[in-house]
């Protein structure tokens, strides 16, 4: 049994409320209060969205609002923090004793010098490995390019010429002239839209006035009645502004995400995904 649930449920019952009423007055979906009473949080929208049911149903009910987060960020399996807490006294750093500059610099020109006798040693040896290799060496030559006869003009001759072996991969083009990449070429995958149904119920105490942009660009602006039903599509991203955000319902995908707010009159801007 959650402990979430069961302090929600006996709040309520306490205070004679039924489930219906709270949802009414709460402006919460029914069924996200009856969730909420029994610890089902995953048939709820999201963490962010839980969380907001929480406060204002812990607010409706008179109960603590943190306690009852702490209580669910518990129950969804979140670990507490993890504090460092800085040592009493710092480990001994270890010392090391400082060679001496004299030291240092004879050890220096020590390994200069052998440097230089061995790169003298290998020059020489060298030099009469390259002179005995280069008295029997063959030099490759390219192929000389050899001239063909064209029909019907045998002065005039044609040269032959390597390929090119880093030639670009030529683009397939189809009927029609559109373009088609060759074999191998990546291409790329549109991205899943998103649906976002925005709805103000037939029974809702007044309408409200909502600006709607999709991918950044508006496209819907004007002032909804109770019983209205709109769906937008974004490939990207979802911004609504409501100016009376407790009677908007809103679900993405077809999941319900609850109303926008429940401050009557106080406009409350609400982005898809969440920010």
């Amino acid at each position: 049994m959650s402990q979430l649930g069961e302090q929600l449920r006996q709040a309520r019952e306490a205070q004679g409320i039924s489930l219906a009423q709270a949802a009414v007055e709460t402006r919460i979906l029914q069924q996200s209060l009856l969730a909420l009473e029994e610890g089902s949080f995953h048939r709820l929208p999201g963490d962010v969205v839980t969380r907001g049911f929480i406060r204002n149903y812990a607010q409706y009910l008179g109960l603590p609002t943190e306690e009852l987060i702490e209580i669910y960020r518990r129950e969804r399996g979140e670990s507490d923090k993890i504090r460092v807490i800085p040592a009493a006294h710092p480990p001994p750093r270890p010392s090391y004793a400082l060679p001496s500059f004299l030291g240092v610099f004879f050890v220096t020109l020590a390994l200069v010098g052998l440097t230089y006798i061995a790169l003298n040693a290998v020059g020489r040896f060298n030099d009469g490995q390259g002179l005995a290799g280069r008295a029997g060496a063959v030099t490759e030559m390219p192929p000389t390019p050899t001239a063909l006869a064209t029909p019907g003009n045998d002065s005039t001759p044609v040269t032959t010429s390597i390929p090119n072996r880093f030639t670009p991969t030529p683009t397939i083009r189809t009927a029609g002239g559109a373009a088609t990449p060759a074999a191998g070429t990546p291409t790329t995958t549109p991205e899943a839209p998103i649906v976002v149904e925005v709805s103000i119920a037939a029974d809702a105490s007044g309408a409200s006035w909502l600006r709607v942009l999709t991918d950044d660009v508006k496209v819907f602006e004007r002032i909804m009645q109770p019983g209205e039903r709109e769906v937008f599509q974004a490939n990207r991203e979802f911004f609504i502004r409501a100016g009376n955000p407790p009677v908007v319902q809103v679900s993405v995908n077809g999941l319900q995400q609850g109303t926008l707010g429940i401050d009557e009159g106080i406009p409350v801007d609400w982005y898809w995904p969440p920010r």
